[in-house]
């Protein structure tokens, strides 16, 4: 049996009618969900013979679910819901079923006749794109059956994988085959594991100077060879008032994590502020015989030398070198964006980053409260917000929730749902501040909207209930007459706000008024509000309210913008904003009060939109996907989670690599997210730049430990960049000619990944952080197995499933057919991905 399902995507009448039966009840549903196996596995992303016939333009791949019932029958009428976050446009199958796509990733597959327990049901599935990451597949599928509770299916949920700490799916397949693994025919990309790293450039000989390599890497450093002995530090001040130890109390937290603690006894440390004359940031520091000598502009530069001071510290020898540091930073603008909307990981998860961003003097905390999928801060005026913005659930009308998205299952007490009190954006307000990190709220609008939508369309029910209507229309986000059909890059049909709506603006008025008198209350400034203003094309089309006032679809963005804009500046606030929106409204903007974030690919000319925004005078932060954005796989191999539509292997040495002022050399090395060779715009002017900005979007990452995986270490090598900027940076254009950049680079990186892995790794794992680990190069040749760790990691082996053996030489293998390899951090438990050889 064949079914299509057309651009509406509405349920389509190709099963027979459903037989009748007697109803069941909550147990035996319930049963149903624990003993109800899926398997889900991808046949081809490469060979479209079969997804074509559904999808006839466009890249196109074929999945093939299984569901099989040992004990029961799976009675009529009951339908199975799931995420898949490609639309399944057409499916294929014998059993009598129905498929659904309902908005976004939400799919309903609805049994129309009785299937008898042990009874085999296969259907093959069409979507768009491709799924060639284990990360694409969503877990928590769910049934559910007239008049009874939904219920989770056992076999689709979580566990958590050792090594990584990741909770990933139990019903998929390991996408073993190129066909899976692959996108395209086309697709260039290596499979990146261990076999491959083991054919890669053996690993540099430790170098002399990489003995205290402080991250980020100090602009100026000047040691004499000798060291002098301490046990800890005792800071006092010089000039300051007598709370100078609260002030450095960041700090001095984070040093004891490196060995280097408060004492009593400890080398003295003076403290000096010289306002007039440094920049933010700013600092002197000196290492004498005899004491610790600090200048800075304020507490937060006195943090920062603090912070470097403790890196400088040897542990295990229990010296300082004596030295003599200037130190400033490259950028005013060292941000790190964090996405809570896809998925809420919790205040500690947003407090964890903070501490080492801190830790490694980034300065801006772009934090994504809102999208399609969630709203995670509570606002009085408009409590719907978070009543339902902040939950998915199985309520189809949307009257207590959002529809469930991102395989978040039916329950609101799911992880991921959940919302950030006023008072917990409060001390997160203030925590930034005392750390000099200044936090730029993120209210995605008018694209990336749904949960406001839905959540102010609840709030016009609840008022029309009481015949309120000028009540119900005050803060409408849409207009109810508009016939405007179009799909969002997330397959919503519902997720944009209506900028010629009067309601709109009030709307936003009373969210920035709400969110400025927070930052009031915690007594930090609100300088910034970051509006979004991405991914908006087809809405608003067939608008009444649009027509009736003459807009046209191409201007109603950059109108929308300054509109934002004037609301901001009426509350004494500037706003920030993607590079698309922005772009379009560049010409009217006020560019004192905004900055954009150029999220563009830079293998798609990225650096030409960079040039538009010098030419507006609006100041750039760099944002680039191939590059920045975290939610992307550290290495192309399917077991590494994340999304890889800009780039499927981002490791922390591109992040390392990347040049703000020589983007167009780029070209030269790196490839298109399909491993191709682009070619770049050699004339780029990159004088509006002020910063760069890595990404963490949440689709893929539910908790805490997987914000931190994604993060650490790539955030350490972000704060190498945007702090510091190295000779063979300085020297770029010329290096590249004689065709030493690549050696100058790599020299830099070894001594930084070295200091990263015996040093910064450990402190991490000392404070809990679920920092990756890399996994190891080995292979299997000749019967003998042989492996390669860097400094600071302990490689190690099992065969067959049993203990896992240190690796000290190479091993006779006699059967390899089930070999693991993974790498362990010097003096913890913390591991890498297993890997099977």
């Amino acid at each position: 049996m064949r079914c299509i399902l057309g651009l509406s995507m509405l349920l389509m009448a190709c099963s027979p009618v459903a037989s009748t039966q007697a109803n069941i009840e909550q147990p035996q549903l319930d049963e149903l969900g624990q003993h109800l196996n899926v398997q889900y596995s991808v046949l081809s992303n490469i060979d479209d013979t079969g997804c074509r016939v559904h999808i006839p333009k466009g890249d196109c791949f074929s999945s093939q679910m299984t569901l099989q019932s040992a004990k029961s029958a799976i009675p009529a009428t009951t339908s199975l819901f799931f995420s898949h976050i490609a639309p399944v446009r057409g499916f294929d199958t014998d059993s009598a079923i129905t498929i659904e796509h309902i908005n976004g990733d939400l799919h309903r597959l609805t049994f129309n006749e009785s299937i008898a327990a042990d009874t085999k049901v296969t259907v093959t599935l069409s979507a768009p794109f491709w799924h060639a990451s284990r990360s694409d597949a969503m877990p928590n599928y769910y049934l559910t059956y007239p008049s009874l509770q939904p219920v989770i299916v056992a076999s689709t949920t979580r566990v958590k994988e050792p090594g990584t700490n990741l909770l990933v799916n139990q019903h998929t397949d390991a996408w073993q085959n190129e066909a899976q693994y692959k996108r395209t025919a086309s697709d260039a990309m290596p499979l990146m594991d261990s076999a491959f790293l083991a054919k890669q450039p053996a690993y540099t000989t430790k170098s002399t100077e990489w003995d205290n390599r402080v991250i980020p890497q100090v602009a100026e450093r000047k040691d004499t060879g000798e060291t002098i002995a301490v046990t800890g530090i005792r800071v006092k001040g010089i000039s300051v008032k007598d709370d100078v130890v609260n002030a450095l109390s960041p700090a001095l937290a984070q040093a004891a994590f490196f060995g280097l603690s408060q004492q009593d006894n400890g080398i003295p440390v003076n403290i000096s502020y010289t306002p007039n004359t440094l920049v933010e940031g700013e600092y002197s520091l000196v290492v004498s015989n005899s004491r610790v000598d600090i200048k800075a502009k304020d507490a937060v530069g006195a943090n920062y030398a603090l912070l470097t001071l403790a890196q400088l510290y040897n542990k295990s020898r229990q010296t300082l070198p004596i030295t003599s540091i200037h130190d400033k930073p490259r950028f005013a603008f060292r941000g790190m964006h964090l996405d809570i909307a896809r998925h809420f990981p919790g205040k500690a998860a947003i407090t964890s980053v903070l501490t080492q961003m801190f830790t490694y003097k980034l300065n801006k905390l772009h934090l994504h409260l809102s999208d399609d999928e969630g709203w995670r801060l509570a606002i009085d005026a408009l409590p719907e917000l978070t009543d339902i913005g902040a939950y998915r659930c199985h309520d189809l009308a949307e009257q207590t929730c959002l529809l469930p998205q991102l395989g978040s299952g039916p329950f609101k007490s799911a992880q991921g749902n959940g919302f950030l009190t006023q008072q917990d954006y409060i001390d997160i307000l203030q925590m930034a501040h005392q750390r000099g990190i200044e936090v730029i709220p993120s209210l995605d609008m008018p694209g990336h909207a749904r949960a406001a939508i839905v959540s102010m369309n609840a709030r016009y029910q609840r008022f029309m209930k009481t015949g309120n209507s000028a009540e119900a229309n005050k803060y409408m986000l849409v207009d109810k007459q508009d016939t405007t059909r179009y799909e969002s890059v997330q397959f919503y049909r519902d997720n944009t706000i209506n900028p010629c709506l009067d309601s709109t603006y009030t709307f936003i008025d009373t969210i920035m008024g709400a969110v400025k008198a927070l930052h009031d209350k915690a007594n930090v400034p609100l300088e910034y509000f970051h509006v979004g203003a991405d991914e908006t094309a087809g809405a608003w089309v067939e608008s009444p309210v649009c027509k009736a006032k003459g807009q046209q679809a191409d201007t109603i963005l950059p109108t929308f913008v300054t509109r934002v804009q004037d609301i901001a500046k009426k509350h004494n606030i500037a706003i920030g904003g993607w590079s698309d929106g922005m772009e379009k409204a560049a010409k009217n903007l006020d560019n004192t009060k905004a900055y954009t974030n150029v999220w563009h690919l830079l293998a798609a000319g990225g650096e030409n939109t960079v040039s538009h925004f010098v030419d507006a005078n609006i100041p750039v932060v760099l944002s680039f996907p191939d590059v920045l954005y975290f939610d992307f796989p550290y290495q192309s191999n399917p077991l590494e989670p994340g999304y890889y539509w800009g780039s499927r292997a981002t490791s922390t040495h591109k992040v390392f690599s990347l040049m703000p002022e020589h983007l167009p050399l780029h070209s030269q090395e790196w490839t298109t997210r399909m491993g191709e060779n682009y070619t770049s715009n050699d004339r780029v002017n990159t004088s509006s730049v002020v910063g760069i900005q890595g990404q963490l979007w949440s689709e893929v990452t539910v908790n805490q430990d997987a914000v931190e995986y994604m993060v650490f270490p790539r955030l350490l090598a972000l704060a190498e960049r945007a702090w510091y900027e190295a000779p063979w940076q300085q020297k770029a254009p010329v290096l590249a000619k004689d065709g030493s950049l690549q050696k100058n680079r790599d020299q830099d990186f070894h001594a930084f990944e070295h200091a990263l892995l015996t040093q910064h790794a450990p402190a991490l794992v000392q404070q809990n952080i679920n920092v990756r680990v890399p996994m190891p190069a080995a292979k299997i040749a000749g019967g003998m197995l042989t492996m390669q760790v860097k400094a600071g990691l302990i490689g190690e082996y099992q065969i067959a499933d049993g203990d896992w053996i240190e690796y000290i030489k190479p091993v006779s293998i006699e059967n390899a057919d089930n070999v693991k390899v993974r790498a362990r951090l010097q003096g913890t438990q913390k591991t890498s991905q297993q890997a099977l050889l």
